[in-house]
C-alpha cells in the first residue's frame, strides 16, 4: 500500500466519521518546520569510515481536530524532505501520518475506532540505531499501518453488558517480506451492576495474520472464563481460566493447552491502585503487575506483563515512552477537562521543547510469534519550573520457549541470529525553564541489547541537550547538540555521532 492509497483511506473514513457523527467542530493548523543539521557520522559508520554532512530540512504539516458528541478525532500528517550538501544521492523525502478516531453511529449501540499511521523505523537491532531519518545507515524501513474497528456495545438492563468487536489491520513495509493483514474477532459478556459482590464474564479472542507472498501464516483462539469478589469497597480478588490454540510453525508439544490466573486489584486510595496476578499456561507459569500513584506534582507506575505476540501487533501501540501521557496525568488535578489538558500539554511541550517520546525497547520486523516478558518503571515530575521524567524497563523477547524457532521469511530477522533478545536501560529527561519563553532541555538513554544465541552484546547511548526559545506566540526555535554512541562485543559493531541541530517550528 503506498502512502497515496492509504492517505485517501483515512481521508475517506474522516468524511465517514463525521458525516455520522452529528454537528462537529473542527480545527485545522497548518505547520512548517525548517531545520539544518551537521553531523561528523551521517552513516553511523564504524570508527575511521565517518562521514560529515549537512542536512536541510523543510517539512510542510497539517493537523486536524475533530470534536462532537459522537466524534472525537486527530490527524497530524507532515511531509519530511531531507537535502545532503555533500551527497545529494541521499536526498529524499518521507510521508509522516498520525491520525486516530472514534466515532458513535448509532446512539449507544454501534461505533467505530479507526488509526492510520505512515513512520520510519529501525529495520534490526543489530544494525545501527538512527536517530532519526537523517542518519543514512541502511537499517531503515518506512511503515504505514492502518486499523478499522466497528464494534458493538449494548447494556442489558443491570444484568450484563455485552461487546462483539471485529478489527482489520494493514502492516505495509518497504521490507516486502512482512507486510501483512490481520483479522480478529472480540466477544464479550460481563455482569452488571445488579452484581454487587460476585462478578462474571466470558470472552472469546480468534486473530488470524495472513504474510503476503507467504502461505503459511499464523492463527490464534481463546476462551476464557472470568470470575470477581468483592471482599471490601476497591478490593477484590480475580480469577480466570480458559483454553487457547496457537497454530504458528513450532517444534516441539502443540502451543495449546488451558490456563488459568488469580489474583487482586486493590484501589488502595483514589490516587493509588495495585493488581497483581499469577498463573500458567502452555510455556510455564505467569504473572503481571500493575501499580500506579498520582499526586499533585508526580505519577509513579510499575508494570509487569508477560504476553505471546507477534511484530505486527507492536506497529499499533506507541514503541516508545509517549511523555504527553504522563504530563497529562500530572496535570490532571489543575485541568481536569480532558480536552484543555490535551491542548495544554501540547503547547506545554511545543513551548519547552520537552521530546514526545523517550528511549524505550524498539521493535524489529520478524514474521514470528513469540513470548514477550516486559518490566517498566516510570516516575514523573513537575514544579514551577522542572520537569523531569526517568524510565527504566527490562524486556525479554523468547520465541523459543514457545516453540517458535522457524522463520518462514525468506530472509535474514533478529530472531534467524538469536531467538532469545534482552533489552535493559533506561531513558532520563530534564527541562527547566529559566526564562518566561526559554528552557534548557536535556535527554539521554541506554540500552544494553543481549543476542543469547550468538553470544553479541551491544550497549547504545544517547544524548541530547539544548535550548529552546519561544520566538513568538506561534514560532518556536530550538538548538541541540547529539551523541549517539553505540559498543559492540562484535568487531567492527562501534560507532560514534556527534550532532548540532538547528530547527524553527511556525503555526498558522
Amino acid at each position: 500500500m503506498s502512502p497515496l492509497p492509504l492517505a485517501c483511506s483515512a481521508a475517506s473514513l474522516l468524511l465517514l466519521l463525521s458525516g455520522s457523527a452529528g454537528a462537529v467542530e473542527w480545527t485545522l493548523t497548518p505547520n512548517l518546520m525548517l531545520g539544518e543539521s551537521y553531523t561528523d557520522n551521517v552513516g553511523l559508520a564504524a570508527r575511521g569510515q565517518e562521514r560529515s554532512e549537512f542536512i536541510s530540512q523543510i517539512n510542510p504539516g497539517i493537523s486536524l481536530r475533530g470534536m462532537g458528541p459522537r466524534l472525537n478525532l486527530a490527524a497530524n500528517y507532515h511531509l519530511q524532505t531531507l537535502f545532503y550538501a555533500n551527497d545529494s544521492r541521499n536526498n529524499t523525502f518521507n510521508h509522516m501520518l498520525d491520525a486516530a478516531g472514534n466515532a458513535e453511529l448509532v446512539d449507544n449501540l454501534f461505533y467505530l475506532d479507526a488509526s492510520a499511521g505512515i513512520s520510519q523505523q529501525n529495520l534490526s537491532l543489530l544494525g545501527a540505531q538512527a536517530a532519526d531519518n537523517g542518519n543514512v545507515t541502511g537499517n531503515r524501513t518506512e511503515v504505514k499501518t492502518l486499523s478499522l474497528s466497528p464494534y458493538l456495545h449494548k447494556n442489558f438492563g443491570i444484568m450484563a453488558t455485552g461487546e462483539a468487536r471485529y478489527t482489520h489491520e494493514i502492516v505495509d513495509t518497504t521490507a516486502g517480506g512482512f507486510n501483512s493483514q490481520t483479522d480478529r474477532v472480540n466477544l464479550r459478556l460481563s455482569s452488571g451492576p445488579a452484581y454487587r459482590r460476585f462478578g462474571w464474564g466470558l470472552d472469546y479472542y480468534k486473530d488470524r495474520v495472513d504474510f503476503s507472498g507467504i502461505q503459511e501464516n499464523t492463527e490464534r483462539e481463546t476462551y476464557t472464563g472470568r470470575l470477581s469478589y468483592l471482599l471490601r469497597p476497591g478490593l477484590s480478588v480475580l480469577g480466570t481460566a480458559g483454553h487457547e490454540k496457537n497454530n504458528y510453525l513450532f517444534t516441539g508439544p502443540a502451543p495449546e493447552g488451558s490456563f488459568w490466573t488469580a489474583g487482586f486489584s486493590w484501589a488502595i486510595t483514589p490516587r493509588t491502585e495495585l493488581d497483581a496476578s499469577v498463573g500458567h499456561r502452555f510455556f510455564g507459569n505467569t504473572h503481571s503487575l500493575a501499580f500506579s500513584h498520582r499526586s499533585r506534582h508526580a505519577v509513579w507506575s510499575v508494570n509487569y506483563s508477560q504476553d505471546i505476540v507477534n511484530s505486527q501487533s507492536r506497529f499499533f501501540v506507541p514503541t516508545s515512552l509517549d511523555t504527553a501521557s504522563y504530563l497529562s496525568q500530572l496535570f490532571a488535578s489543575s485541568i481536569p477537562d480532558p480536552v484543555l489538558r490535551q491542548q495544554f500539554v501540547a503547547n506545554f511541550m511545543l513551548q519547552t521543547g520537552i521530546p514526545l517520546s523517550l528511549f524505550n525497547p524498539l521493535n524489529f520486523l520478524t514474521d514470528q510469534t513469540f513470548l514477550e516478558k516486559n518490566l517498566a518503571a516510570t516516575v514523573a515530575l513537575t514544579g514551577v519550573r522542572n520537569t523531569v521524567v526517568l524510565h527504566l524497563f527490562d524486556q525479554i523477547r523468547d520465541a523459543a520457549t514457545i516453540g517458535n524457532i522457524t522463520s518462514v521469511f525468506l530472509g535474514s530477522n533478529d530472531f534467524t541470529q538469536s531467538a532469545h533478545i534482552e533489552q535493559r536501560g533506561g531513558s532520563a529527561l530534564w527541562s527547566l525553564r529559566f526564562a518566561p519563553r526559554t528552557s534548557l532541555n536535556a535527554s539521554g538513554g541506554y540500552s544494553r541489547n543481549i543476542f543469547r544465541d550468538i553470544g553479541r552484546e551491544d550497549r547504545d547511548k544517547y544524548l541530547k541537550v539544548g535550548v529552546t526559545r519561544q520566538i513568538e506566540p506561534k514560532m518556536t526555535a530550538s538548538l541541540d547538540f547529539r551523541r549517539l554512541q553505540r559498543g559492540s562485543s562484535v568487531s567492527g559493531g562501534d560507532y560514534i555521532e556527534n550532532a548540532v541541530l538547528l530547527t524553527l517550528y511556525m503555526t498558522f
